[in-house]
């Protein structure tokens, strides 16, 4: 397998294509690509045209900075739009002195994809949870060992015929191969969580444009994963709509100003603004913004709380939350707003390597380090994916030619702002 791998991360508000090696054990990312996307819409793609156009230009981008040619790349899925399934896949052991080889360790992993599913889902991953050995189980690598009968518990990894589909058309059109697709918070997690917060149980949280993906971890397994619709987009169109402002206007105020709690501004601080149109400005007190943006994280908070306790989920991590992407990144006091609300430890997580980090960055830096480090090559069969010769290269050097809560919220801070505005 090539040492060298592009990853690919369509987002509702950004695709990001990393190229990136493991280099002495050492990763390193070698080109960042990043493109403003509109063809997606929480999490799903409703428009190919539009993805492919940003798909490409982050390709170039990635190519020039890396100095390589892409030919194919390995894309995630987001946790909440995949079901797992438990299934178990058992055989005998090959060889006569039986001697358990990583032919032994595929066949049981095919064996274990040997179940009944919908006609419109598709398997798009296995994730092993433990290995039994002769009755022997916890284990997390038998080959080398000695056996007769080689036994597996893992995650059948599922997702929808028609995600998928759009996922690899949009690759297609970009003019690349697919080399697999990798399930977002195992990508995510490879690059944000320990082994120790993985082995105690701990939920990550990745707040995106859109989306916010709930994902647990104990025992070292992922054991649940949500996608809820709510996500950091939510922030600034309740800052535009109140204060009657552009979206771009919005997100610049927030990006700059905002806070997660009015406690950390002063009550004169005031900042000029357009209103719509550009025509006028008018002053607004920083104090107002920071209630707009309060109001909408608490909700955020409590609706990832609320799915934890309502999936008997919220005991089970010791270790605390982890929160990353982009959707909260940058905003002033979120770590002790969240900690306040979990009543749990809370940090904020992100790929810590030169080029990337950055918690925008965690899941493409994920599904590049992810497919590395477990040795992925094009494992994955789909079904649509572009057919390879097995001899081709992936990459080439080359120098590039220089040619309903929200109701609720709003109308308690419409109340609060009614005679300001």
């Amino acid at each position: 397998m090539s040492n060298v791998v592009a990853a690919l991360d369509i987002g509702s508000s950004k695709v990001c294509i990393i190229i990136a090696e493991m280099k002495n054990k050492q990763f390193n990312v070698l080109g960042v690509g990043t493109s403003e996307c509109k063809g997606v819409k929480k999490g799903i793609i409703v428009d190919i045209d539009s993805t492919v156009e940003a798909i490409n230009s982050a390709l170039k981008q990635a190519e020039h900075m890396s100095n390589k040619k892409i030919k194919s790349v390995f894309v995630n899925i987001p946790g909440g739009y995949t079901n797992l399934y438990k299934t178990k896949g058992v055989i005998a052991v090959s060889r006569d002195d039986k001697e358990i080889t990583k032919e032994d360790v595929n066949r049981v992993l095919e064996a274990a994809k040997v179940v009944a599913i919908p006609q419109d889902k598709e398997i798009i991953d296995i994730i092993p949870e433990q290995y039994i050995v002769d009755g022997y189980d916890e284990i997390r690598d038998p080959i080398g060992m000695v056996g007769v009968r080689l036994e597996v518990d893992a995650n059948l990894i599922v997702a929808s015929c028609t995600t998928v589909q759009n996922i690899i058309r949009s690759i297609q059109k970009a003019g690349l191969a697919c080399d697999g697709i990798i399930l977002e918070p195992l990508a995510t997690s490879s690059v944000v969580l320990s082994d120790d917060e993985k082995e105690l149980g701990v939920a990550l949280i990745d707040v995106g444009a859109e989306t916010t993906d709930i994902s647990v971890f104990r025992k070292g397994s992922l054991i649940f994963t949500k996608v809820i619709p709510v996500g950091g987009n939510h922030i600034t169109n309740d800052i535009s709509i109140i204060c009657k402002i552009t979206s771009t206007d919005a997100e610049k105020i927030k990006r700059q100003y905002g806070v997660a709690t009015s406690n950390l501004i002063r009550n004169n601080d005031i900042i000029k603004i357009n209103s719509i149109g550009g025509k006028s400005e008018k002053e607004v007190y920083l104090k107002d913004i920071a209630e707009i943006m309060e109001a909408r994280i608490s909700e955020m908070l409590y609706l990832v709380r609320k799915e934890l306790e309502d999936r008997n989920l919220y005991n089970s991590i010791s270790a605390g939350v982890v929160i990353t992407g982009g959707g909260l990144f940058n905003i002033k006091g979120i770590q002790d707003v969240a900690q306040s609300s979990f009543e749990l430890p809370v940090r904020f997580g992100y790929p810590n390597y030169i080029g990337v980090a950055n918690p925008i960055y965690s899941a493409s830096a994920g599904t590049a380090f992810y497919a590395l480090k477990e040795k992925r090559t094009s494992t994955v069969e789909l079904s649509h994916s572009v057919p390879k010769k097995e001899e081709d290269s992936h990459f080439e050097d080359y120098v590039e030619d220089d040619s309903s809560s929200k109701r609720n919220i709003l109308d308690k801070i419409k109340d609060f702002f009614a005679d300001f505005f």
